[in-house]
């Protein structure tokens, strides 16, 4: 857990510290954003979102809910939407039954993290989302290296975010789905302390072997794949892209290999 997270849960820190300060727990923690990038979105009217999905993500691999009952457009529940509450079930009840296994052993929570939290993400259509043209000329082992490394980013996140948990925290109040194109989007409403409720969407595709796969999270209207887009561009542009690689690496081996 880091400094911030020993000094109160997150569920006072949601209570009692300003809005600014919880955004900014969020960037610098969760996104590695730089103070310029943060000065920006404090500027923004869009901070209200940025703080929301600030508490929204610590819970997205870790949310309660009530099974199929939750979606709102129906009786016959779409594939896509199955897949995001089955996983989000498997997940709640690992978190719960494996606690004091994860609290001992950080290398069980790694594992965990790699082999159940993130075996939804097709890791490939991902990063071509986010290194665009980048992508395409990128040698065959930079693109394995990047996958790995966006990976272990999103091991990274799980892991820091675990130190947050408290399953009594929130809950989902409802599901939907939204198709677009070859897939869509399932769209969650996570409710809060003091009522506060909260949208995260999970953009679903089917991949090459016809299974649904996660590709994206949004928060609040905040991508994280469109997050991470803007920073990984800009290091390819100013420093290319084996330093974006290392960039990475070097981040995630402070927190997986600590």
């Amino acid at each position: 857990m880091n400094q911030l997270g020993k000094l109160l849960p997150l569920k006072m820190l949601t209570l009692h510290l300003s809005p600014i300060l919880l955004i900014q727990a969020w960037l610098s923690n969760y996104l590695d954003c730089s103070p310029l990038t943060f000065n920006a979105l404090h500027a923004s009217t869009r901070s209200k979102k940025v703080l929301k999905a600030s508490l929204a993500f610590l819970i997205l691999f870790a949310s309660t809910l009530q099974a199929c009952s939750l979606y709102v457009s129906g009786d016959d529940v779409p594939e896509p939407v199955q897949v995001v509450e089955s996983q989000t079930n498997i997940l709640l009840t690992q978190l719960s039954s494996r606690k004091k296994e994860f609290d001992n052993d950080p290398k069980s929570l790694i594992f965990f993290a790699k082999n159940v939290a993130l075996s939804h993400w097709d890791l490939t259509k991902t990063s071509r989302l986010m290194l665009g043209k980048y992508w395409r000329v990128a040698s065959n082992s930079q693109q394995l290296r990047f996958e790995e490394e966006f990976l272990r980013t999103l091991m990274r996140y799980v892991v820091k975010a675990y130190g947050f948990y408290d399953e009594s925290f929130v809950k989902v109040i409802s599901y939907d789905w939204k198709p677009k194109g070859k897939g869509g989007w399932v769209k969650s409403v996570v409710q809060l302390p003091a009522g506060l409720k909260v949208s995260v969407d999970y953009r679903m595709m089917v991949d090459k072997d016809m299974q649904w796969k996660l590709i994206d999270v949004r928060v609040e209207g905040i991508s994280l794949v469109g997050s991470k887009r803007s920073e990984y561009r800009g290091i390819i542009r100013t420093d290319g892209i084996e330093e974006l690689l290392k960039t990475m690496f070097d981040k995630n081996e402070k927190v997986l290999r600590s």
